[in-house]
């Protein structure tokens, strides 16, 4: 069973000469079909657990094939990389890995030696996109094990459940902390692992594949000029008209990420830096280049098709842009030391032409394209230029350009409304 986000995959790949995510996805294309990407989701409409054909994937078509499947999945996701089709990705694939991961285990048990049984436990965890290992017969102290023992099992418990609670696993204590708590307490620490139950080690790893595929899809957004095809496309649709099956409860409140109000609570750090105002050697790069892209596209083309959009494929008038945007990178340039247009009265021209308009002062809508609207700068190229700016908070973690941070907030928020409306119903 390979993680498709572990070391042992990426060797993997390297080893049949896949060197690049952007070079795996353009190759997908020709080898896996729209229908068969599509069977790693479909089932959950009819059934509430992944068949069999599913779950042995990576043993009877191979580890590749397998692995091609679910990336298949995360390139769609390009298309809008937050909303329900990524839930559904996230639901569909944790659901297959937990019910191989279990299987594994359960095949491990049949080995009689208790070396061979942890020899094959650790190749098993060893795929994994987390620090784990599994724990020898004799690895914990005598004295120890009796202490823990009357804690775990200090009620009558069955064959079972003792197995469940048995500390098996160790997991370092960065991913611990990562994936699991803050509290060690009430945890058996040793030599840099934390001692943990399987349930345990299955919720860690599963947190770990939620954020793996966040971190996944915001690379591939990064640079989906470069291996977008009309077949993602198309496994795009497919997947929503599944979702749309799946969460049909949710649709009337779930949002789609279209153009709407800006939600300024929802921004990232730097973006609300640049709108308090910034010191003059700041001024250009968070005001012009940062804070005019991220607020056009976030409040009417938030999740673009493709990098070479205009203006004018998204609105019908400049009403938009002279009533709400413009005014907002203005009064961000006056809180400025010293404040920017009153500096530099021009530069309200590079505004317009940092959206698209070429250099001028009153276009029309028409010049849309005279000029690149540009698309947020990622935030690697934001610590470079300004890193004044990136004050990166606990959600920047995976977000590889403050666009995906807003949209991802956006949804969300979206799905929070949705859960508390199921609850109140």
């Amino acid at each position: 069973m390979l993680d498709p986000f572990g070391k042992k995959a990426l060797e993997y790949l390297n080893s049949v000469g896949i060197e690049s995510l952007n070079e795996f996805l353009s190759i997908i294309p020709a080898r896996i079909d729209v229908n068969t990407a599509l069977e790693r989701v479909s089932w959950i409409n009819t059934q509430n657990y992944p068949p069999d054909d599913i779950i042995n994937l990576d043993r009877t078509k191979g580890e590749l094939y397998d692995i091609m499947t679910f990336y298949a999945l995360l390139g769609a996701l390009v298309v809008s990389p937050y909303g329900l089709e990524m839930e559904l990705v996230k639901l569909t694939n944790l659901e297959i890995y937990r019910s191989r991961f279990e299987q594994r285990i359960r095949e491990t048990k049949k080995e009689i030696l208790p070396s061979k049984q942890t020899e094959k436990l650790n190749n098993l965890v060893n795929q994994l996109s987390i620090k784990v290992k599994a724990v020898t017969k004799n690895e914990i102290d005598q004295r120890d094990r009796i202490i823990l023992e009357k804690i775990l099992w200090k009620d009558e418990l069955d064959i079972e459940d003792r197995e469940n609670k048995e500390l098996k696993f160790k997991i370092h204590i960065s991913d611990f902390f990562k994936f699991i708590g803050d509290d060690l307490k009430k945890y058996y620490v040793k030599g840099g692992y934390v001692y943990i139950q399987k349930g345990m080690l299955i919720n860690a790893w599963q947190r770990s594949f939620e954020l793996n595929i966040e971190r996944a899809v915001n690379k591939i957004y990064e640079n989906r000029d470069e291996i977008f095809q009309n077949y993602y496309s198309e496994l795009y649709h497919r997947l929503n008209e599944i979702a749309r099956k799946y969460f049909k409860k949710r649709l009337g409140i779930i949002e789609k990420a279209s153009a709407q109000p800006l939600k300024f609570d929802l921004f990232p750090p730097c973006i609300k830096i640049a709108l308090g105002g910034v010191p003059s050697g700041l001024r250009n790069y968070a005001i012009t280049v940062l804070l005019t892209s991220f607020i056009s596209y976030a409040r009417i083309c938030p999740n673009p098709s493709k990098r070479n959009v205009r203006v004018k494929d998204c609105i019908k008038d400049l009403s938009i842009i002279e009533k709400e945007i413009l005014p907002i990178i203005i009064d961000a340039g006056n809180r400025c030391n010293p404040p920017l247009f009153e500096d530099q009265p021009n530069e309200v021209k590079n505004v317009w032409y940092h959206l698209g308009f070429g250099y001028t002062s009153y276009p029309t809508l028409e010049e849309s394209g005279n000029s690149t609207w540009y698309f947020p700068p990622n935030c690697d190229k934001i610590r470079a230029n300004a890193p004044q700016l990136c004050k990166p908070d606990k959600d920047c973690r995976y977000i590889r350009n403050p666009l995906t941070y807003y949209l991802r907030k956006l949804y969300l928020e979206s799905r929070k409304r949705s859960e508390e409306s199921e609850k109140s119903e």
